[in-house]
Formats: C-alpha cells, structure tokens, sequence
C-alpha cells in the first residue's frame, strides 16, 4: 500500500491503537472485544473495525481480537518493528532530553549523532553522542545511515531543514516553534510543538467559556 493510500487520520487512530494494546498487552490481558477495544481508543467499534482492515487483521467471532497478535501487526504495519537510526538539529535542552533518552532506544530509534551551528556546543557528547557542527553533516553521513532528522531548535531550524534535505533525508521531525513545510512530495515532515497542543487546548477552554 502506498502511503498516499492511507488517511492522515486513519493513521494517527491506528497509532493510538498500538498504544493502547501495548498497555494492555503489559496487564497480561490476551483478549479484547472490538467494542471494549473501540471505546478505550475513543471511537465507535464500526471505525476501529475499518480502520483496521488497512492493516488487513480481523479478530475472531465470538472471542474478539488477541492483544499480542494484534499488537504485532500494527507494530510491523507502522514500521514499529524496525530500527531506525537518527540525528538532532540544534543542541537544545529539548535536544539533550532526547539524547539522553534511554526510551526512545527500547522502541527503536537510535541518535547516532548530533549538529550545531553554535560554536559552543560542537565537540561535546551526550550520552556517547557526539555534536558536530553542521556545516561537517554531508562528511559524517559518509559514515553512518541516518532514517529520520529530528529539528530540535527555533534558532534558524530552516538551516537545518536545508541541511538535512540536501543530503536527501526523507523523514524530518520539527520540534521547534516554527512550522516548516516543503513542497518535494518524497520528504515527510512532521511538525510537533507543545505550544500548538496547548493552544488546542485554550481555543477549547476559551469557547466553553464562552458560551456559559
């Protein structure tokens, strides 16, 4: 299937479902109704049931869908049971968390390196994690294969959009404040802000208040 063919929001629903799976999975609970599960990932069990027929697995009759193998299938249909090797974009408090993460390890995704336009910061090592300015990036990914870019600063973040892109990196995570787009169809951007939630959040206040 081509991701093209898959729906935004069908895909961020198939994501929330893995996730709970897995919390279930780790309650040793083996079973799940469709309905029970629908109504723990907060839709109706209609739209689970469509979604899940993208990644072609259907529970049985009578007994429901098993957590495990469940959980299997949606890890491998979203690319969950591979490893893929990263790079951070700015040397950031944000960056650093993410370095020193050791969770981010036991799901699969692994910093092999890090970049910085601040000279300050070039030559330190986080967690066995080495920073290079970027301008040596082209250099260092002679060396190792790097799967996703992670943009972690709202300093100049298209320098490193630019950066990451020239050397054909096909998937960028920004984490800055600053949206980033393209218009090359190839390369996936995903742009994530806590601001953006937390504004989500007070439109949603703001008209609840409104209206009382």
């Amino acid at each position: 299937m081509k991701i093209k063919e898959l729906p935004e929001k069908t895909l961020k629903r198939l994501i929330i479902y893995l996730k709970v799976l897995e919390n279930l999975d780790k309650q040793n609970i083996d079973f799940i109704s469709s309905e029970d599960l629908a109504k723990r990932c907060g839709v109706n069990s209609a739209q689970l049931r469509k979604d899940l027929s993208f990644v072609g697995s259907l529970g049985t009759k009578g007994v429901g869908y098993s957590i495990r193998s469940l959980k299997f299938r949606l890890k491998n249909f979203l690319g969950r049971t591979r490893e893929w090797n990263l790079i951070l974009g700015g040397v950031t408090p944000l960056g650093i968390f993410l370095l020193e993460n050791t969770n981010l390890q036991k799901e699969g995704f692994y910093f092999l390196a890090a970049f910085d336009i601040n000279e300050e910061n070039i030559g330190k090592i986080y967690n066995g994690i080495s920073v290079y300015s970027l301008d040596q990036l082209s250099y260092i990914l002679n060396v190792i294969k790097v799967d996703i870019g992670v943009i972690a600063t709202d300093e100049n973040p298209h320098l490193y959009l630019k950066a990451f892109t020239d050397q054909k990196i096909k998937a960028i995570l920004n984490l800055s404040k600053i949206p980033l787009f393209l218009e090359d169809p190839e390369i996936r951007i995903e742009n994530f802000s806590f601001l953006i939630a937390l504004t989500k959040l007070s439109y949603f206040l703001k008209e609840i208040k409104d209206e009382n």
